[in-house]
This record gives structure tokens, sequence and C-alpha cells, in this order.
């Protein structure tokens, strides 16, 4: 290698670069054969001493690089950090990782991370070869690193403590023995000198106890005073510096606007100090985790807070510090009770309604000086309004019962709204009768009679419960009673036979079941009464006069007309004879607006209900089925249509079966009926099918119970007494 000449400046040209003419840099490849793999070796022996104790021939033939690839050995260690700005101590200590790499001999140190130490904390010292104090061409090696000895990388002494399993075994394995480990300076018992309390390091409480809170529910009771009231508290006790906070948790729509914070953070003395003590005397003992429990009570400047519960972190806490198991929270004062209020609040009392306005207006005007739109139940409005087709309204007939002939011939139609429990009367007026008809009473509540209206409280009003054929409605000083209902009212109370008595077929069947078995002989009697008045040719049937009749003689006045109407409904055996008289009428209609249209494309109707009804379920939704007829041009108009729909059949969910709508436009079928223009009228014009339905209609309905026939064999199945008959014999 040749010297630079000094003499010459260093100045380009001036110097000899040795490199110049040197054509390979590279480092000559040494292969070696591994379990007679040939291998590239660039890395050269000898690096660490591991291979050179064992014996010879008993090393292992792998290098080094590859036999302690990723094995490495892990100390724990500390070293002292002298502190020259503090008065309060002279080092701290600081905890590391030692790690040493088998692999090349390389050490790495590493201080694990302490929120908020104010210290700059991770790795001391990258992975590198460290050499021995006062010395230049040795370096720390795996006999240098054992638990109780001092190292020094770098002018730093590091006391090593203990060490992981690996690092034992590998240790043990070279005939090194591993002592124990060896306590953390700060966890060795030192007894005070001289008696002398130990001092208390508020830093190292720091901390150990940062972002740790202990959170409390409790109470203040201040109803002893005047306007006073039951105060719910939350206590927050820090247990980085033992100081609490105490903030008022004030109920939704109160009324009443909370401070920031009852108590700001602040270390809470046991008993309030004196002046004395407050301008210099000694400290007053303050507060400490041992003084909080479930059940305790913080004298807080004069205030008794009670505490009667805490969070599950806090009871963790006092579960490992102090052994507590038992956490019993304590139950609050009644805020209404009476035992702690020294003054009592008499109910505000509205005054008698003097008859002008609803209820709802006069207490509002009572209440506000301005008033405000009464609220009405929302919720029941929503569930209960008009969807699509549900109208949610029930519908009877009923008659006036008088005196005055003239009166009992007049037809009422009663509607109740379920989505505001109003009802609403129509008379139903006849030609030449001398009464013209329409609304006889508008939608309104409808109280109960014999109620004093003139009070502050609103009197009770007829429900949906009351709503049932055969019972009798006083309204405003007439009497109705309720002879029929439409088939939406009947069908809705069937499928909310839970809410109505009157349409629970169970409760029904129940009540007979219980009369018979009460009575002598009483099921004996009655089906050997009845048994011949089954229909010759078919012995399942019975006639529904008999049938009432039967039950007539056996329930005598214990039975409503709705329950009776139920059990016709429910054991009806012959489904044909169900169908009114109307349905003839609104089909003889039907057919002469095709007629007159020229309608007659039935096939083409009948594929596009096939191909709309997509589950095969042979029924379609009335919208859907109201889009396909107007699709089709069917040559009525939409009144009539209505009316159409109204008397198909339908399933459970109100669907209708598009083969009945087909029998229905059968022109081979087609029924004689002469319909006049007056009958025209009445059926589509005056009475949509939705709204009021004209007396000829609803007596037709009325007489339905009087005709058709019952299935008497499944109503005494259903009774299920045959148990009796045994006995009785």
């Amino acid at each position: 290698m040749a010297i630079r000449n000094p003499r010459l400046p260093l100045l380009p040209g001036y110097g000899t670069n040795p490199l110049l003419g040197k054509k390979n840099f590279g480092v000559r490849p040494v292969f070696a054969s591994i379990d007679k793999v040939n291998m590239l070796v660039d890395k050269a022996e000898g690096v660490n001493k591991v291979p050179s104790m064992y014996s010879r021939k008993q090393a292992p033939d792998l290098p080094t690089w590859i036999m302690y690839d990723k094995n490495i050995l892990r100390f724990q260690g500390f070293f002292q950090q002298s502190l020259h700005e503090m008065r309060s101590a002279s080092h701290i200590l600081r905890k590391v990782d030692i790690f040493f790499f088998l692999e090349d001999g390389t050490i790495k140190v590493i201080e694990p991370k302490t929120e908020n130490s104010g210290l700059s904390q991770g790795t001391l010292i990258s992975r590198q070869r460290i050499r021995l104090p006062f010395s230049y061409d040795m370096y720390y090696d795996v006999l240098d690193l054992n638990i109780g000895r001092e190292v020094t990388f770098y002018g730093k002494t590091f006391k090593i403590v203990n060490c992981d399993n690996f690092t034992r075994v590998f240790l043990n394995r070279l005939g090194i023995n591993v002592p124990d480990p060896i306590p953390w300076p700060d966890a060795i018992e030192r007894s005070p000198a001289g008696g002398k309390p130990p001092k208390q390091r508020p830093f190292k409480q720091f901390l150990d106890y940062d972002r740790q809170v202990l959170r409390f529910y409790g109470y203040w009771d201040d109803r002893d005073s005047e306007f006073g009231i039951l105060h719910n508290m939350e206590i927050h006790y820090f247990l980085a510096d033992d100081t609490i906070e105490i903030k008022e948790v004030m109920p939704a729509n109160s009324g009443m606007e909370a401070g920031p914070m009852f108590l700001k953070r602040m270390r809470l003395p046991r008993k309030i100090p004196s002046h004395v003590e407050m301008t210099g005397g000694p400290k007053q003992a303050s507060y400490g985790p041992a003084d909080l429990s479930i059940g305790a009570i913080l004298n807080v400047f004069g205030r008794n807070v009670v505490l009667t519960d805490c969070d599950p972190f806090t009871k963790e806490y006092y579960r490992v510090t102090y052994g507590f198991d038992t956490f019993t929270p304590l139950t609050i004062p009644n805020k209404d009770s009476s035992e702690c209020v020294s003054t009592n609040v008499s109910e505000r009392k509205l005054p008698p309604w003097n008859g002008y306005g609803s209820y709802d207006d006069s207490a509002e005007n009572c209440r506000t000086v301005e008033p405000k739109a009464p609220h009405r139940d929302f919720m029941k409005f929503i569930h209960k309004d008009r969807v699509g087709f549900d109208s949610h309204i029930l519908r009877f007939a009923a008659r006036l019962i008088t005196d005055n002939p003239e009166d009992e011939r007049r037809y009422f139609i009663v509607k109740y709204f379920l989505c505001d429990d109003t009802i609403g009367i129509f008379e139903l007026g006849e030609r030449n009768s001398g009464f013209k008809g329409g609304k006889f009473f508008r939608r309104d509540k409808m109280y109960l009679p014999d109620v004093e209206f003139f009070v502050p409280n609103e009197p009770p009003a007829y429900t949906d419960k009351d709503m049932w054929v055969g019972n009798e409605l006083v309204i405003n000083k007439h009497r109705f009673r309720l002879i029929s209902a439409d088939e939406y009212a009947l069908r809705y109370l069937e499928l909310h036979s839970d809410e109505y008595p009157m349409a629970n077929i169970a409760l029904i069947m129940d009540k007979i079941r219980r009369f018979l078995a009460s009575q002598e002989n009483g099921y004996k009697n009655f089906v050997a009464k009845y048994m011949e008045a089954v229909l010759p040719n078919n012995k399942e049937l019975m006639s529904v006069r008999c049938f009432k009749q039967a039950l007539k003689e056996i329930m005598c006045e214990k039975m409503t007309q709705h329950e009776f109407l139920t059990l016709v409904r429910h054991f009806r055996g012959d489904p044909g004879k169900e169908k009114s008289p109307r349905r003839e009428m609104i089909r003889s209609l039907v057919f002469t607006e095709l007629t007159r249209g020229l309608w007659d494309d039935r096939a083409r109707l009948r594929e596009g209900l096939v191909h709309a009804d997509e589950l095969g379920t042979g029924a379609v939704a009335p919208e859907r089925l109201r889009q396909l007829l107007r699709a089709h041009r069917l040559t009525i108009n939409t009144d009539l249509m209505d009316c159409m729909l109204q008397v198909l059949e339908k399933d459970e969910n109100c669907n209708i079966y598009y083969e009945d709508l087909l029998k229905f436009l059968d022109f081979q079928t087609r029924p004689v009926f002469n319909l006049t223009e007056d009958d025209y009228q009445k059926v589509v014009r005056h009475a949509p099918p939705l709204k009021d339905t004209e007396c000829k209609l609803w007596a037709e309905n009325e007489n339905l119970i009087q005709e058709g026939y019952v299935n008497w064999n499944a109503f005494l199945c259903q009774l299920n007494l045959e148990h009796l008959v045994k006995e009785q014999s």
C-alpha cells in the first residue's frame, strides 16, 4: 500500500490512490460441504467462543450463523442515572433488557417504555459488538453475561438480575451455573433508619397509578332544607395523587342546570380545617382508598355524601388490594318519599269542565297561559290508521230501541275508528220512509251513559271492547242495538281474538263445555235430543236454525248473539251458502258492463294472473289484481271494480283467489238478474264497498245466520266430552 507524501498539498492530482489499476475488489468465495450439500461460506469461523468449548469432533459441523440463527439470550438488568437537578433524589433506577445474539455475538440494549415517564426510552444501544472495557481487540461474549454480574457498555454499568428460561437452559447445557434471580432494588424491604417513616415518593406513585381512577356512585340528601332535593353524585378518586372530584348527575328534563363541578379535584380533608390549619398549620389527613367503600359517608365540607355503588374497575381494585368480595349496592331513597320531605306539595287539580271544547282542550288552557294543541296517541294512530285496504274501521248495523214503530224500522251504521277510539253514526234512509238519512251523529268520543260530565277528569267512554253484535249502546240518550257486522269487522275481531273474548272460539267452547259438565246427564241428553236433527242425506250437517235452538236451550241467556255468530262462522258446513245475494247482483252489473264493452278475454287474463302469482299460492294482492284488471282493459268503472273485489274470496292475508275471479267472470254461468237503474245506483254509486252499504244488503247479512248448515260432528268433536257419556252410563 502506497503512503501519501506529506509534503504535497492535499489537492486533486497531488496524491496517489492505491486503488488505481485494481480490478478485483471481491472476496474470494469459499465453498464448504455441509450435509453433502455445497454451500457458500461468506462468514469466517471463530467469531464467537461457543464452539471452542466442546471437545474435538464434538463441536457442531455447521457454521454458527446457521446453527444459532434466531437464537437470542435475554437478560434483565438495570442501571442508575444521576439526577443533578432534583433535591428529592440523587439518582433514578432504569430497567433494561439485554439481548445477546448467538449468531454473531452482537448485543442490543432496550429500555421498556413507560407512559408519562418523562424519559427518552426505547433502544439505548443498537445491535453491535461491544468491546470489553480497557480493551481494543476483545469483545463481550456469552461467558461474560450471567445473573449477578455487572457489565459496562460505553461507560454505563448494568447490573443483571434475571434471565428467561431459554437463556437459563442454554447456559446450563454449556456447563455454566445460573444463579437464582435477584430482586429489584425497589422491591427490597428496608427497615426505616432510626424509626423514621418511609419517605413518600409522589413521582413513583404517579408512574404506577397514572390514569387509574376509582369511580363511586352516591347521593346527597338535601330535602331537609327549604326547596331541597335529592342530588345524585358521581365520585372520582385519582390514585395517582390521592385527589377527589365530585360532579352532580342531573336527570333528563329536570328543569335544573347543574354547575360545572360539585367539588373540583383536590385532596378532601376528613374534617373541615380550622383557620389556623388553613393559614400554615400542620396538614390535615385526607381521604384515602381505604376510606371509600359502599355505604361509606364522605364529609364534603359539611355535606354528607353517601356512596351506594361503584364500577367494575373499582370492584376489581378493592378485590385485589384489600381482599373485598362483597359489593352489594345500596338503594337510593325515593325522591317522592314523604319521610324525608318537610313540606307536602299537594297534587295539582284541574277545574271542572265547563262544556266548551273537549276535555283535552280545556285541560291545556288551564295548564299554560299559551295553550297548545292536545297530544294524541301517536303510536296508536300509526298502527291503527288506514293501511291500503286495511281500514281499521269496525262497521256494525244497528237499530233504535224505542216504542215508536216508525223508529224501529230505521237502519243505522255505527263506525268505530280504532286509530283514535271515536264513533260515527250514519242513517241509511229508505225511499218514502220520511227520514232523509245521512250523518246522524258526527264522529267523536261517545261516553258511557249516566256519567257526570262537568268534572275535572274525562269520564269513561266506549271502547272497541264494547263493539260486538247484540250489544246495546246508549249514545246521547238514543239506545242502539248492534244487529250485525260487515265481513271486515267480524274477521278483524276473530284475528285478534286474544283481545276480544266474544270472537274467541276457544273461550266460547270452554264456556259450553263447563256448563254441560256441571249438569247431570247434560251432555248425554243434549246429544241424544238433537241426534235426529241432522240432515238425512248427510249426518254431519245441521241447519243453523236448529243449531241455534239447541244452544239456546242449554245456555239460555248466557251466550250472546256475537258468540253464536262466531260459532256459526267457525263450524260452517256449507261454504257456498254463506255467499250473499249481493255477489250475484254485483256480478250481473259486471256482465252488463262487459257486454256493452264487448270484452271476452278470460284466457289472456288467466295467463296474466298465473304469471303474477310467482309463488304459486293461487292468490294475488288486491292492489296487484287491480293493476292487472286495468291492464287487460276491463270495461267497468272504479266503483264497480271495488264492489267486485270486495265480494271475491280471500285468504288469511286478504289476498284474492284469482280462480274465484275467473269463475266470477265466466259467461257460461251468467246470472239472470233484472236490475233497474235504481238498483245500480244503490249498489254502486250510493254505497261504495269501503263506506256505507244500503239497507237491503244489511238485511241480507242479518239473515245469513238464519240460513245454511253447521258441521255438527266437528262441533261435538271439539267439545271433547265423550268421557262424560261413559261415566254417566
